[in-house]
Order: structure tokens, then sequence, then C-alpha cells
């Protein structure tokens, strides 16, 4: 999949963003700019998802509701996902056995990902766990489809879901955090670099599930197949917020080379190239 290593020029975005001095503020409160981005960020992103996977008419139509299951019940699923684990003691109590074991072992784990006189693995476990594998899990999720007649139809679905995500996650950051302090490159690198990235991210989420990964009694499989995409999510996360740039860059960068050369393996393996 040649065509998917187009996608990693967006990082020269990153690296252009590090060392960057904050300039005069782009978007005041209130302002509806963000949804006009989404909606540009999407105008590029979904043709351009159709070309790499090389996807039939069928298959481009069905992608488009994953846009919205994306964007909104991905956020939605990352939301609950996040309110179950933040009261750790009692949803483990509540679901007992291993299901609540885990379920505790991530909110404990997300509980101290900010502290910082821990050590920085601390941080990366606690993000792996409590933003990656929850995120990257939303998506796989909301990804989903009977459509999935191939490897490739798998990856397209995960990325475009990913995309969906990238973007619902861009306009609550515009609107929250960005509005009245952050500058236009805070706004490129987040409706364009990071949509891509986590359509990335998504599309490996989703190459690395099972078969049979929807019934339930497979969870700790699953949960295990997203743990290596759920470390490089939670590493770059850890890495920005302790000030490490440079090698939050290199897990991004590294990350957007791994999409297609796992989609390579798996798809010779199988026969489908």
């Amino acid at each position: 999949m040649k065509k998917l290593f187009l996608l990693v020029p967006l990082t020269l975005l990153y690296w252009m963003w590090v060392g960057h001095q904050n300039g005069p503020v782009h978007l005041d409160h209130g302002s509806l700019w963000p949804f006009a981005y989404a909606l540009l960020s999407l105008a590029l992103f979904v043709p351009l998802s159709w070309w790499m996977f090389d996807l039939e008419r069928d298959d481009r139509l069905a992608t488009l509701s994953r846009i919205g299951l994306g964007s909104v019940g991905g956020i939605v699923l990352v939301y609950l996902f996040g309110t179950a684990t933040s009261s750790p003691t009692l949803i483990s109590k509540i679901l007992g056995g291993p299901a609540g074991f885990a379920t505790g072992a991530i909110g404990l784990a997300s509980a101290v990902k900010n502290v910082e006189s821990l050590p920085i693995w601390v941080s990366i476990l606690g993000y792996t766990l409590g933003v990656g594998l929850i995120e990257e899990a939303a998506k796989a999720i909301v990804s989903r489809s009977d459509r999935f007649d191939s490897i490739r139809a798998r990856a397209a679905f995960g990325f475009v879901a990913g995309v969906g995500f990238g973007c619902g996650e861009a306009i609550l950051y515009s609107l929250r955090q960005y509005a009245g302090s952050a500058d236009l490159t805070a706004y490129v690198l987040r409706f364009l670099f990071c949509v891509g990235f986590h359509g990335v991210m998504s599309g490996i989420a989703v190459l690395s599930l099972p078969e049979d990964w929807w019934d339930f009694d497979r969870w700790m499989l699953t949960a295990l197949r997203l743990l290596p995409i759920a470390l490089l999510h939670g590493a770059y996360d850890a890495l920005l917020v302790r000030s490490c740039p440079v090698w939050a860059g290199i897990v991004a960068t590294a990350t957007f080379l791994i999409f297609p050369v796992l989609l390579w393996s798996m798809e010779e393996g199988l026969g489908e190239v």
C-alpha cells in the first residue's frame, strides 16, 4: 500500500510546530470557524481515503456513516468509558472478576498519569490505559461493519472512523481550550496532523483486532491486541505532557510508517496483494 506513505508528510506539520513561538490569537470565544475547519478536513481526508484504499462506490458510501459515528459516537463512548473508570474501586466491585480488575486498573493508571513527581513511564502507562486503550477501542467499535470483506476494507473503515473522531475532538479542543489563546498554527496542527494521526491509529487498531472481536467473551484478547497501538498513542500523549516534543514526534512518525507496512504485510500473508 504505497499510497498510504503519502500520509507521512503530515508529520512535517508537527515538526514545524516543535519550537514554534505562539503567534497572535486566531479565534475568539464563540467563533464557529472550527466547524468550517472540520468540514475542510473531512473534504480532504475522506476522498483521500477512498483513493488510497481503492474503495468501490458502495464501500465509499458506507464509509460516510463512519464520519458521524466516529465524531459523535466515538467521543460519547470515550466519555462513557472515562466515566466508568473514574471510580475504579466502585466499578471493580460492580463488575467483579477479571473485567472488574481490568477496569479498576485502567482507572488507577489514568488517575496518576499527570502526576509529575512520578517517573515518566508511569505517565506513559497511565495514558496508554486511560487514554490510548479507551480511544482506540471506541474508534474500533464505531468502525465495525459487515462490509469487512478484505483487510483493506477493515483498514479503510478504521481510518475514516478515526478521521471522524479526530474532527470531533478538534472541534472540542478549539471551543474549550484554543479559543482566545491559540494561534493559527495550533488549529492547522489539530485539524490536519492530529486528524490524520487519529485515522492512522484507528486503522492500525482495527487491523490488530481478532476476527471474532465482536464476541464479548473475547474482550480480553481484544484488549491485548489493542495494547500496542494504545501504547504508541499513550506514549505520544505522555511525552507531550512531559515536555518531550521531539520524542513524541518520533513516536508519531513511527506510527505513520507502521500503518502501510502493517497493511501490506497482512494483505501479503492472506494473499490479497
